[in-house]
């Protein structure tokens, strides 16, 4: 059985198999190596949410109160400063047919992390992307329930962020937008069927996955991308770090050095998810 949704993505490789070149797809665009390292920042036993997350406390009407975060790109990657400028020329060339008739401020890349493989069980942390402005770094957004009576008023927020958006994810068809729509009807809210939704791991499996060894999105991230990770904390562990965090959270208000990592690790799938789409745009004909 899969230890998390990652997982179910994962493609496995014929034992003695070797991974040879990039596909096509990615041949005609830049070949990276994965040398450069970005760390995940440490995170004291002893830090608040605020400090460790420099997010605040809001209120939902009707929902209650939530943890938001908004940052800029670069507190995740600088590499990623000028991402929207990226974003937008490579979306004038990009394969994506599902995208054909959205522009570049309609659309919304998005990430989940859950406490289980199916919508039975409750989602903790919805994070979010927009293309930015073209003279403006782009916002990462995160909609983060602290103990899971605040699962409504994350994801009510986060459906007033997506109404009328296309959204951009990985396996999200089969996994993040059916859990999040699951965890809504649980809580019987109100919201918008996605106005569009390409997922990347089709694509990647379609344009990339001759050359690479499978079509996880950590190994696009190295083989396409050029990144690796350091101090990550692995999807397998992220349920039950996410209910170590929920236990301490409520008795001292402390725990944020197991939340911390969950949120980074989240930004770089999301900022992996962003760099893909401008490979494949920067790789087009």
């Amino acid at each position: 059985m899969a230890s998390s949704w990652e997982d179910i993505a994962d493609e496995v490789v014929p034992r003695g198999a070797r991974p040879g070149g990039l596909a096509t797809g990615a041949g005609r665009g830049k070949k990276l190596s994965a040398a450069r390292v970005v760390a995940c920042p440490p995170c004291a036993t002893s830090a608040s949410l605020d400090e460790a997350l420099s997010g605040t406390e809001r209120e939902c009407p009707q929902c209650g109160p939530y943890y938001h975060i908004k940052r800029p790109v670069s507190a995740f990657d600088a590499g990623f400063a000028t991402l929207s400028a990226r974003l937008r020329s490579a979306l004038k060339k990009a394969r994506f047919t599902a995208l054909h008739d959205s522009k570049p401020d309609d659309l919304l890349f998005v990430d989940i992390e859950t406490t289980g493989l199916s919508s039975s069980t409750p989602l903790f942390l919805i994070g979010t992307l927009g293309a930015g402005s073209v003279d403006e770094e782009p916002q990462m957004e995160f909609f983060l329930a602290r103990d899971f009576d605040e699962e409504r008023a994350v994801l009510n927020a986060f459906h007033q962020v997506a109404r009328g958006k296309s959204l951009i994810t990985f396996n999200g068809k089969s996994f993040d937008w059916p859990y999040i729509e699951g965890r809504s009807r649980r809580h019987r809210l109100r919201f918008e069927e996605p106005g569009a939704h390409l997922d990347l791991l089709h694509h990647a499996r379609r344009v990339w996955k001759p050359g690479l060894p499978n079509c996880r999105l950590q190994t696009l991230e190295t083989h396409l991308c050029g990144r690796a990770r350091e101090g990550d904390v692995a999807g397998s562990r992220i349920p039950d770090q996410y209910h170590k965090f929920v236990e301490i959270h409520g008795s001292s208000k402390r725990g944020a050095h197991l939340l911390a990592p969950i949120v980074y690790h989240n930004a770089l799938d999301i900022l992996t998810m962003a760099e893909l789409v401008c490979l494949d745009g920067e790789s087009g004909p």
